[in-house]
């Protein structure tokens, strides 16, 4: 069993694994996943990237909660359908 975290991290991909042996960030293109569900993680993480402040980092945020809301939301939606996709070899959690 694989362990993966689904996660918005600056300056990091989206998915870690946490397992000790495999430890460290995955690409996604490593994953037996459709181009459809890679392309909405990719996209899903490209709006969490712009909202980084590279002048002041403290200052990185969405523009308002409601977006800081769709974005956990759509995380979650993301997360069922990796685990979906990956199956049953995998455990897929999100953190937000």
């Amino acid at each position: 069993m694989i362990n993966l975290r689904l996660t918005s991290e600056y300056l990091a991909g989206p998915i870690f694994c946490p397992d000790p042996h495999r430890m460290g960030h995955v690409d996604i293109d490593d994953l037996p996943l459709s181009q459809e569900l890679k392309g909405e993680i990719i996209k899903w993480d490209r709006e969490y990237q712009a909202t980084y402040n590279g002048d002041y980092p403290p200052d990185s945020r969405f523009s308002s909660p409601e977006a800081k809301l769709r974005h956990i939301v759509e995380g979650q939606q993301l997360a069922q359908r990796l685990q979906q996709e990956l199956g049953g070899g995998y455990t897929v959690v999100y953190y937000s």
